[in-house]
């Protein structure tokens, strides 16, 4: 006859066995969970940066921003002087100020990682060249006569970023467009 304790031995080791199973099963559980939540997270932030992306563009597509762009296409402005009677034409002030400062604002979007490059270079890329090296001359002197060293430095940071990125991807073709 088997022994009162080689059966008690026999349960304890049977109930460490379960216990040992079910703490690897509910490991395996909070891990598979995890990876879903990592996930879903992802999945929220692709949605979300497809959010701002489209809110971008439809920004892009209003009549107002396209006439405030044709204004910029025609618009000269290279020192303090200039910029003294730009601010006398309300609406041209309007126009500069509304595309500096909508580039301004995605270039601390993609300082702050809350947009990818890729996609402001397949969208906005000609454009953001071509603003910055129309205007590169006159933020510079800006900067300095006016002791506002901060003017324009998110889209100069957006400008340099998104000419390296070009250097990394000749097929996308990125240019400045020639433009009056």
């Amino acid at each position: 006859m088997i022994e009162f304790n080689t059966i008690l031995s026999f349960i304890q080791a049977a109930g460490i066995i379960v216990g040992l199973a079910y703490y690897i099963l509910n490991i395996q559980n909070n891990q598979r969970n995890q990876e879903l939540s990592l996930k879903a997270q992802q999945q929220t932030l692709e949605t979300r940066q497809a959010q701002l992306y489209m809110q971008i563009y439809n920004t892009l597509n209003t009549r107002e921003m396209c006439e405030a762009d044709y204004i910029n296409q025609h618009l000269e402005l290279k020192t303090i002087e200039d910029w003294e009677k730009l601010q006398e034409d309300k609406e041209k002030w309007v126009a500069w100020t509304q595309w500096g400062n909508l580039l301004e604002g995605i270039g601390v979007l993609l300082r702050e990682d809350l947009i990818d490059i890729s996609h402001l270079a397949r969208l906005l890329s000609g454009t953001i060249i071509w603003w910055w090296e129309k205007y590169e001359s006159f933020i510079m002197e800006f900067r300095r006569e006016l002791d506002f060293p901060r003017a324009m430095i998110e889209l100069e940071y957006l400008h340099d970023e998104l000419v390296k990125y070009s250097e990394d991807h000749p097929e996308l073709q990125i240019v400045s467009p020639r433009l009056p």
